[in-house]
């Protein structure tokens, strides 16, 4: 049998990297659920096509439509009976909106993601999420 010895520098090490695992993993579930918040309960495969369809809908706002784009939401308003034009706007409405939360989330992720990576002890890995927190409470 080998015996490990584990001085406390070494435990304190363990401890500083399980607290920063810890914070990372609340961090990427409070930024997830702050998402659900705005999208509503969405199906991965839908959020995939977004992209997409955002493209779709400037070009019918535009009135560059190809065939497919306009194939794409003509099948969506077919069957929530909208007009084209009006999807177009709404998809794009709702796409503008979008994107100053995205990068207002990718902006906190990335200073609080630093700020966990920083940290020196468990106590400032947790402390690291407070202005997330406070971010996400207080929009």
């Amino acid at each position: 049998m080998k015996l490990t010895i584990q001085t406390a520098n070494d435990l304190a090490t363990q401890a500083l990297v399980q607290a920063k695992n810890s914070a990372h993993q609340t961090m990427l579930a409070a930024l997830s659920q702050a998402a659900d918040a705005i999208t509503g309960p969405v199906p991965q495969a839908e959020r995939d096509s977004w992209a997409t369809k955002e493209v779709a809908a400037r070009a019918v706002v535009a009135g560059t439509a190809t065939p497919e784009q306009a194939a794409m939401l003509s099948a969506e308003s077919a069957v929530t009976g909208e007009a084209v034009a009006d999807l177009a706007a709404s998809i794009v409405a709702k796409a503008n909106a979008y994107a100053g939360f995205a990068a207002t989330m990718a902006g906190l992720r990335r200073i609080t993601t630093n700020a966990i990576d920083g940290a020196t002890t468990p106590d400032e890995a947790q402390a690291a999420l407070g202005p997330l927190q406070a971010a996400l409470t207080n929009p």
